[in-house]
């Protein structure tokens, strides 16, 4: 797998003793090396980089140590300070996807849909950790004997460099068109990413052609892959991820719920044609900043990436191919709502109801209310501060978030009006990088009691807080 090493190449670095070349690339040289004690591990030896790449790459690496490692290949070590910064990380003994279907041709059946599961994970994973991979291609999916692990995060690189002013980055045939465009990489342009890659590991070939550099970029804005060589359960979810919009495609968590469970429903921003399921109320959508940190993508993604690991791990473990998925629990049943099952559930009253026949929030509830909310997410401490804005008689109303160096906004919509309760849907955010879930209000004297829980979803992590009228 490794080649040897070049004259110019070091012996050693920092105490590992290098012993061929695994690759190289825009970053620098990966090689394969051994410890003190003989055991083998990938060394990336970076470009030496300006101050402010260094301080990036040290941001990064920080937030690396958060990822799962049973999806990713596990940072070691790190230096830093040297010439030339390299990272030292856990050896993949496997080919990589492109390396796969170059010798052996494409995936198929079980072995395509492990890939799509486990690769679809980790991004969860990486996405939780703040981190946006920025160069997700088949070239960086190792397939290794426990299943695929995804490295070559895209660290030590410049915030925004993925610009046409400053240069692209990333393999042109898996860029977003919204980084073609000019904007930065954002966890959407991950997702692209993703399927672009899987769509290659069904078929052997670059989704948009691999000829010349403008011809590509090109095709990446304005044509459709062909779609027919991918299985039909997943066809739809694949055709979602690869929209020219990247707020109409679904987020990495919501791609690994979909694909462990083929009822879990779809994003409201997948275009009807796509859909493979029922639409939801409401449900998780990809936006906003190139490393996002806010507190509501990592509950989300953390709490998919918690509640399917055990269904994920047996699914990669299985060496024939796989039966179909048995359906997931119900998890909004009334059980697990924070409405118990002796709290009223009255019919609204013509009081409530506006002219148009729509839901309308009664005037006992009208005002500002502002207050501190705390989680269930352990990864969430701190907690967050809540404001909803309720007018009487309006059918919705404006939410908003904010949290250590992150803010959401968004608007929710009154979805059921009863006795001591009100129950919003919160869906796709206006600005920030929140999930989407379900907010219940109960006015208790002067103050709302506020409860948000991600549901639709897993349904696992809850926020609860006191909101006084401000």
């Amino acid at each position: 797998m490794a080649s040897p090493l070049r004259p110019d190449d070091p012996p050693s670095l920092g105490g590992y003793l290098l012993s061929g070349r695994l690759g190289e690339g825009g970053q620098g040289v990966v090689y394969l090396a051994r410890t003190a004690a003989g055991e083998p591990v990938a060394i990336k030896l970076l470009s030496a980089g300006d101050q402010q790449t260094r301080a990036r790459l040290a941001r990064e690496l920080d937030a690396l140590e958060g990822i799962a490692s049973f999806c990713t290949a596990r940072v070691l070590d790190v230096s830093a300070d040297g010439p030339r910064p390299f990272v030292v990380s856990e050896f993949v003994d496997g080919p990589s996807l492109a390396d796969r279907v170059r010798e052996r041709g494409p995936l198929r059946g079980g072995d395509l849909e492990r890939l799509a599961v486990g690769t679809a994970t980790a991004l969860a994973a990486i996405h939780a950790a703040g981190i946006v991979h920025r160069d997700f291609k088949p070239a960086n999916v190792l397939l290794g004997p426990d299943g695929p692990r995804v490295v070559d995060f895209g660290i030590a690189r410049a915030e925004g460099a993925a610009t046409m002013t400053s240069g692209l980055i990333g393999t042109p045939a898996y860029l977003a068109p919204e980084q073609i465009s000019g904007s930065p990489a954002s966890a959407a342009s991950d997702v692209f990413a993703w399927a672009s890659s899987v769509l290659f590991a069904a078929t052997g070939t670059s989704p948009f052609g691999a000829d010349t550099v403008p011809a590509v970029l090109h095709r990446v804005l304005h044509a459709e892959p062909d779609l027919s060589p991918l299985p039909p359960r997943v066809r739809g979810l694949i055709a979602s991820c690869l929209a020219k919009d990247p707020s109409r495609r679904p987020t990495a968590q919501h791609l690994m719920m979909s694909l462990v469970n083929p009822n879990t429903p779809q994003d409201p921003g997948i275009p009807e044609g796509l859909r493979t399921g029922p639409r939801p109320q409401a449900a998780l959508t990809t936006q906003g900043a190139s490393r996002p940190r806010s507190r509501g993508l990592l509950i989300g993604a953390l709490a998919g990436v918690v509640a399917l690991a055990a269904a994920v791990v047996t699914i990669l473990s299985v060496n024939s191919t796989p039966t179909p998925l048995a359906d997931q629990d119900d998890r909004s049943s009334p059980a697990t709502s924070p409405a118990s099952a002796d709290t009223p559930s009255d019919t609204p009253s013509s009081a409530e109801t506006s002219a148009g026949g729509k839901l309308k929030i009664p005037a006992a509830y009208a005002g500002t209310w502002t207050g501190r909310t705390e989680s269930t997410n352990p990864m969430d401490a701190d907690g967050a501060e809540n404001t909803v804005v309720l007018k009487p008689g309006a059918s919705t109303a404006q939410w908003s978030e904010k949290d250590t160096g992150a803010s959401c906004r968004g608007t929710i919509t009154l979805t059921k009006v009863e006795t001591s309760r009100l129950t919003f849907s919160l869906e796709a955010m206006e600005e920030g990088m929140c999930i989407p879930g379900t907010v219940w209000l109960a006015k208790q004297g002067d103050t709302v009691s506020y409860t948000w829980r991600d549901e639709p979803g897993p349904g696992i992590v809850t926020q609860t807080g006191t909101l006084n009228k401000s």
